[in-house]
């Protein structure tokens, strides 16, 4: 009986030749996962920019428009002080101004 042999490398130059197909496989794969790390992280402090940029923008608004009033009995009352001859009275809404 005859056996055919296939050529193949001798077995160090075969190991060899997987390591180091592997280690450019492991290394292209850890850049890759690296570089997705940087663009979602630069994207989320893109998004976070934004959102403070609006949240102060809003802020400045509210200051400079300032508050809605809201119905007639939500207003507040001013009370007036005076001194009189037996010490300092207020006037309420029921009584006249002077």
């Amino acid at each position: 009986m005859s056996q055919t042999q296939t050529f193949r490398f001798p077995h160090t130059a075969g190991n060899w030749l997987r390591a180091l197909i592997a280690a450019v496989l492991a290394v292209a794969f850890f850049g890759l996962v690296l570089m997705f790390a940087a663009i979602f992280a630069a994207a989320a402090l893109v998004v976070i920019g934004a959102a403070m940029l609006a949240g102060g923008a809003w802020w400045l608004w509210r200051k400079v428009r300032g508050r809605k009033t809201g119905s007639a009995q939500d207003d507040i009352t001013v009370l007036v002080a005076h001194r009189g001859p037996s010490g300092w009275t207020v006037d309420g809404e029921d009584q006249p101004r002077r």
